[in-house]
């Protein structure tokens, strides 16, 4: 039996980018793409279902992000400003 190990990149503000070609359009994370075709209706359409959901999910995931930075500026203010 045969293995095969592929190998991605991790993911990074620098390996997140859109592309738009004449003929498809994709979105490129690390070594990972999600192309769909411009002639495809049904490829456009999973791709629209797609982006709803990862706008969604990265809605959420910012918004706990923003809120724990909060959390650990608050946190570190209150030791600066400690008084013992």
């Amino acid at each position: 039996m045969k293995s095969i190990t592929v190998e991605y990149d991790d993911v990074t503000p620098a390996t997140i980018e859109h592309r738009l070609s004449a003929h498809e359009t994709v979105l490129a994370m690390g070594n990972r793409r999600y192309p769909a075709a411009l002639t495809d209706r049904a490829a456009l359409q999973e791709a629209l279902q797609i982006a709803d959901r990862l706008s969604s999910a990265v809605v959420g995931w910012r918004g706990d992000i923003v809120a724990a930075l909060q959390q650990l500026d608050g946190e570190q203010y209150a030791r600066e400003n400690a008084t013992t």
